[in-house]
């Protein structure tokens, strides 16, 4: 796929990484990075839009609501889904409030990031095109 969309994924649990890692290679219309450090994720979300973007809630040294203005800020259509602890969900729902796509639960809602993702493609138009089609 010659066009791949932006996905970016900062995450510092190892656990969680690895679980999301194995979500995302269902999706390879997603050109996806990693981050686990709060400035270094800063620093690429001033200088690039991404379509996506799977942040904690929590990193040390930032909050995953500032990846999100900031994320919104270079592409106004960009999707921003938080991965939370359950004593967070309070904030996590006040991030979608204000912008944010939706939330998951860890560990035992990162399920439903699958099904966020489908959905997220077929409503946005992010699904890879069929082989001879052009997307719409």
């Amino acid at each position: 796929m010659a066009d791949k969309k932006q996905l970016l994924f900062i995450e510092e649990e190892g656990y969680v990484v690895a679980r999301v890692e194995e979500i995302l290679r269902a999706f390879p219309q997603f050109e996806v990075t990693r981050l686990d450090d709060a400035e270094a994720a800063r620093e690429l979300l001033d200088e690039k839009p991404f379509d996506v973007v799977i942040t904690d809630i929590y990193l040390r040294g930032a909050s995953g609501l500032e990846f999100s203005f900031k994320a919104l800020q270079q592409n106004k259509d960009a999707c921003v889904i938080f991965i939370t602890g359950i004593d967070n969900v309070d904030m996590a729902a006040k991030a979608v409030k204000e912008g944010a796509f939706d939330f998951v639960i860890k560990p035992p809602g990162l399920e439903r990031l699958a099904n966020m993702l489908k959905m997220l493609t077929l409503v946005r138009g992010l699904a890879p095109a069929e082989e001879g089609k052009e997307q719409p």
